[in-house]
């Protein structure tokens, strides 16, 4: 059997990083079984689309190199692929469903629905006048299905109303679409959020009155936040594109939202896509809810950044960066710098403030740094340096360690006295880099034109 999945998003906003998982996960276990990945717009809540939103869906998810097999415009072997655009073939199945008294419509009569059984007399009045069709749920009955990863889940039909399958203004509902579509499309294993659970009977009656053999269900469960609630736009980011803007690399953004949920049968927490398609198992798929750890994402991301060669790091930021008016024409400074930003960010984002100091007249305001910049034991420090420092222009790590000790046994002096208004000369701060980086990135000149400038 050909595995066929399918990431099935509404254009009604941005990929949230929901979709995103969603999308990874269909594609994942399409890959791992030489499958057929599928996108297909639902896009037949009319009231809610946003104009361009199908476009920049499909620019995201292309952003994070799940190419999809099938899809608008591509390879349209079941399309359209977009719901909009399959009203005629929607319009045969529900036709099918009320003849074989499975559905039945309701016609419009202001604020009310007036059902209407009869087929012929239904079918007839479907012609002339504005109406809806529900689906019949039969009652006393208990439906038992079986989820990948909850396992057998049974479901009380009488507690269910008979749901409206196509709306008054002519299309589907999610519930009736999607399950026209996944069959017409030969999906074999449907993968979706944890929030379609309990429409699952509505979509399994479709099957079982058609006559339709059911795909394998997968509901992966909800992204949550610290606190236990639904991820949603009102505690913080959501949209992909918005981790993305803010420095976070797409292999780390990956790697964290695979790990939503899933859990490899080792502690290793790193995965490129490539161990991804070796290690990932739906069998190893938690039911509880994920909690979305910025903290964690933050690490992950710091540790992707960390592993880059500096060349390609420097490439990778360039957005984050290039608009500065700074002269970059020093590649060996450049260079040198990148490799102390490199280990300490989490963010792409956190770049222009660490370039600043090296690239810029440093303008003291803090009243408390200038205090410590004004002491008598301050200005001695930074005479000895220049001094040492024009009499030694090759110098190295050692030789800096020795400077540091010299000078607390020259002025009786230790710790934050000799580092404060070093740091704060070269840096603006009085906590910052070692002070060998520093002086190494600035170059001698620069350094000394620093310390000049406090005396």
């Amino acid at each position: 059997m050909l595995i066929r999945t399918r990431f099935a998003p509404s254009p009604t906003g941005y990929l949230h990083v929901g979709g995103l998982r969603t999308a990874l996960y269909n594609y994942i276990y399409a890959r791992q079984h030489k499958g057929v990945f599928i996108l297909r717009i639902e896009d037949t809540d009319q009231s809610r689309l946003v104009k361009n939103a199908t476009e920049k869906l499909i620019q995201s998810i292309k952003k994070f190199d799940l190419d999809f097999d099938e899809g608008p415009n591509l390879n349209e072997n079941y399309g359209p692929y977009k719901q909009s655009e399959r009203l005629s073939i929607y319009r045969k199945y529900y036709l099918e469903l009320i003849k074989n008294k499975s559905a039945y419509v309701c016609i419009v009569n202001k604020d009310n629905l007036t059902p209407e059984f009869d087929p012929i007399i239904a079918l007839n009045l479907i012609e002339k006048e504005q109406f809806v069709v529900k689906l019949k749920i039969p009652k006393d009955r208990i439906m038992s299905t079986y989820d990948q990863i909850r396992g057998k889940v049974d479901f009380d039909l009488n507690l269910i109303e008979d749901p409206i399958i196509i709306k008054s203004d002519g299309y589907p509902t999610y519930h009736f679409a999607n399950v026209i579509d996944d069959y017409l499309m030969k999906i074999t294993h449907v993968i979706r959020g944890e929030e379609w659970l309990p429409s699952l009977p509505k979509h399994i009656l479709l099957y079982e009155y058609f006559g339709w053999k059911l795909p394998k269900f997968v509901h992966l469960p909800l992204l949550l936040n610290n606190d236990k609630s639904k991820l949603s736009k009102r505690q913080g980011d959501v949209n992909v594109d918005d981790f993305l803007d803010k420095g976070y690399i797409k292999e780390a953004i990956i790697n964290f939202i695979a790990l939503l949920g899933w859990h490899p049968s080792n502690d290793n927490e790193l995965f490129s896509m490539n161990s991804l398609l070796k290690n990932f198992s739906i069998n190893k798929i938690q039911k509880s809810g994920a909690i979305f750890d910025r903290k964690k994402l933050d690490w992950m991301n710091s540790t992707y950044i960390k592993k880059l060669d500096v060349n390609d790091f420097i490439s990778l930021s360039k957005d984050f960066y290039y608009h500065l008016d700074y002269s970059f024409t020093n590649k060996t400074k450049l260079i040198n710098i990148f490799k102390f930003i490199q280990n300490r960010i989490s963010r792409l984002d956190e770049i222009p403030s660490l370039l600043y100091p090296f690239y810029n007249d440093l303008v003291i305001k803090d009243e408390d740094l200038l205090s410590v910049m004004n002491k008598d034991t301050s200005k001695k420090v930074l005479k000895y340096w220049i001094e040492i420092l024009s009499k030694n222009d090759n110098f190295d790590e050692n030789f800096i360690s020795d400077l540091i000790k010299n000078t607390g046994i020259k002025f009786n002096i230790k710790g934050k006295e000799i580092f404060h208004p070093i740091r704060i000369a070269l840096w603006g701060k009085s906590d910052g880099p070692d002070l060998f980086t520093l002086i190494k990135i600035l170059g001698l000149d620069e350094t000394l034109k620093r310390f000049l400038k406090f005396i």
